[in-house]
């Protein structure tokens, strides 16, 4: 069982961290676990969120099922994978804080474009699923954060906002089955210290996603990619924080 100190930290950032993954339908791990790594270790930190968020992009998966874009999910799948698998050599291969710099100041900037007045998102065509799904693969095997990346595709193919959370989530959900299928093989999930954690965090995040959910109800499309923006803005600038710290 978790010492106190660890409870009264973890459950407000995995309730902050599940209200934004409830309105938008990504960015757990940004919000949350920068928070929980304070007073738990990384390695315990990110299996455990991993678990927490494939549990709750079921649970959503589930429920919104009918509002998912299929095409879209089954488009991004493929490149999602092979993404995926590429991360996990860039993590031998590339010094993972120049990456972070240079994607964080990326977000950044897309985020305000996307703010300035009169913004709108471009439909793509749906063979630029396989850059937004490679390149979401990668974020995902490297930070835990590829939902974002998605999320840039989704909204320049679907209007409307539930569609895109609904089909947000069922991308997530194969996304965070692989990760933890990786932390479950490298016996991850035999520590016992780490599923005392997951379910303790548990009731933290089903609250942070019914806030979430209520707050995003009937949310009309300019309301809701004014929202997005700004989750972007903050991702893209914990990302630059994060390189910063490591670099320093």
């Amino acid at each position: 069982m978790p010492e106190w100190f660890v409870l009264l930290t973890t459950w407000p950032a995995i309730t902050a961290g599940y209200l934004v993954f409830g309105m938008v339908g990504f960015g757990t791990t940004l919000v949350a676990v920068p928070v929980i790594a304070h007073v738990v270790p990384l390695s315990t930190a990110v299996p455990a969120v991993a678990a927490t968020d494939f549990l709750a992009a079921t649970g959503n998966g589930i429920r919104m099922g009918a509002q998912v874009v299929k095409r879209e999910v089954w488009r991004l799948l493929p490149p999602m994978f092979a993404g995926s698998a590429v991360g996990a050599w860039l993590l031998f291969a590339v010094p993972v804080r120049t990456l972070m710099l240079a994607l964080g100041v990326f977000v950044c900037l897309y985020a305000l474009q996307g703010l300035r007045p009169k913004a709108a998102a471009r439909p793509v065509a749906p063979r630029w699923a396989w850059w937004y799904g490679l390149a979401g693969g990668v974020l995902s095997a490297l930070f835990g954060a590829g939902g974002w990346v998605y999320s840039m595709y989704l909204v320049r193919r679907i209007e409307e906002p539930a569609q895109i959370r609904a089909t947000q989530t069922a991308v997530l959900m194969f996304s965070s089955f692989l990760r933890v299928a990786l932390f479950a093989a490298a016996g991850r999930y035999f520590d016992v210290a780490l599923l005392w954690l997951v379910a303790c965090l548990l009731p933290a995040m089903v609250l942070g996603l019914y806030l979430g959910h209520r707050v995003t109800l009937g949310m009309e499309r300019s309301r809701f990619m004014r929202l997005l923006y700004c989750v972007l803005l903050v991702t893209g600038a914990s990302l630059i924080a994060r390189a910063l710290l490591q670099s320093g």
